[in-house]
């Protein structure tokens, strides 16, 4: 009956660090995912980069020109 009881208590400890490592483990694969995100952002931008540069300014004078009139 003994051997019973502590092979219970074996298996929840081993579970709860199952459990506990893996938390972890999720948490450094979010951070690859985000890593990878921002890698894709700033090749985006790079790839794109004259024609992200003509829309920020054409947008900037539409609203300095809003500006001015208003």
């Amino acid at each position: 009956m003994l051997r019973v009881i502590v092979g219970a208590q074996t298996l929840g400890w081993r579970l709860k660090n199952r459990l506990r490592n893996e938390a972890g483990q999720t948490s450094s694969e979010y951070l690859v995912i985000a890593g990878m995100v921002v890698g894709i952002i700033l090749l985006i931008m790079g790839i794109f980069r004259t024609e992200l540069k003509t829309a920020i300014e054409s947008l900037s004078s539409k609203v300095n020109e809003g500006a001015k009139g208003g």
